[in-house]
């Protein structure tokens, strides 16, 4: 609360920072931080909201480890990182940094470009979120997790290449990508986390790999762009929200290893005309398929299984049921004719 402070340099003496130790110190505008601070406590710099600058006294591999509290990177405020007094824009990380710790460069809009080398196992929380002037990042060969919301806010990023290294993307990676129009995923991944491609309105199709065995709530919620989807049969479950919003999406292939669809799964995708439940569906969450206002929905099944929720179809989209031989009782019921679908009459 010492408002009227304005600047600030830290002196070499100095190894840590505590929790909350410049907290709304409103007025600050510039901080300069030497090397030898090794960790920076939660809220330190939280709500100083004049930071224009941080000049930091040592190398980016210094920086990279210091393990950041929640709001304590006073990049939050300040925008632009200085290494040893030059503004850091085109980053390239050394190679003898193995790991990006937590928010490490968080809100950096000064950052134009990352280039990753292969010595980096992981990067971490909100490593990278909000580098709102980002454009193009590379990711080395050894990463292995994109942690929660490393990339969120990256609204000028516009395609991103995951290396077959990474097993997992975080909840909210590249949440609000705006920019994104390509994704590639690598073919290591088994889990794509909640909201990690939420609102990346300019993504027109994603291929997901074989590897994946799970779409999590939200994963690509709101992508308003996204055209088509092919599920691979290594997933098992589509989470709550996981293709919510996409206004865009005119097809959807959900495979037989699918197991549960989560609640409002599809929820709001107007141009999705036809899917095809397979079998192997045995729960639906309510409100699957809400507000899918041209959608004929196919089943496999030969009639509602137990474990679908009873307000799955609330919009009351057109349903068919499987039927090999031609129905006897009334109904709307289906089969396969050398692959295609054939409705019965």
């Amino acid at each position: 609360y010492c408002t009227s402070l304005t600047s600030v340099t830290i002196p070499d003496s100095v190894t840590s920072i505590g929790q909350s130790a410049f907290y709304y110190c409103t007025s600050l505008t510039s901080v300069t931080i030497p090397d030898s601070v090794t960790s920076i406590g939660r809220d330190a710099f939280s709500d100083c909201t004049s930071l224009t600058s941080v000049n930091y006294l040592g190398s980016i591999e210094e920086w990279c480890n210091i393990p950041f509290g929640d709001y304590a990177n006073p990049l939050y405020y300040a925008k632009n990182l200085y290494l040893n007094g030059e503004l850091v824009t085109e980053l390239v990380i050394p190679s003898t940094v193995t790991e990006i710790k937590d928010c490490a460069f968080s809100g950096c809009t000064s950052l134009t470009s990352v280039t990753i080398p292969d010595s980096v196992t992981s990067i971490g929380y909100g490593a990278f979120g909000s580098c709102k002037s980002l454009t193009s990042v590379t990711i080395g060969d050894s990463v292995t997790s994109i942690g929660n919301s490393a990339f969120s806010g990256c609204t000028s990023l516009t395609s991103i290449t995951i290396p077959n290294s990474v097993t997992s993307i975080g909840g909210r990676a590249f949440y609000d990508c705006t920019s994104l129009t390509s994704v590639t995923i690598g073919d290591s991944v088994t889990s794509i986390g909640e909201t990690a491609f939420y609102e990346c309105t300019s993504l027109t199709s994603i291929t997901i790999p074989n590897s994946v065995i799970s779409i999590g709530n939200s994963a690509f919620g709101n992508c308003e762009s996204l055209t088509s989807v092919i599920i691979p049969d290594s997933v098992t479950s589509i989470g709550n929200s996981a293709f919510s919003g996409c206004t865009s999406l005119t097809s959807v292939t959900i495979p037989d290893s699918v197991t549960s669809i989560g609640r409002d799964a599809f929820s709001g995708c107007t141009s999705l005309t036809s899917v095809i439940i397979p079998n192997s569906v045995k729960s639906i969450g309510y409100f699957a398929f809400y507000n899918c206002t041209s959608l004929t929905i196919y089943c496999e099944a030969t009639s509602l299984p137990s474990g679908w929720d009873s307000s799955w179809n609330y919009s009351s989209c057109l349903v068919y049921w499987y039927s090999e031989s031609e129905p006897t009782t009334d109904g709307n019921y289906w089969h396969y004719v050398d692959g295609e679908i054939v409705i019965w009459e």
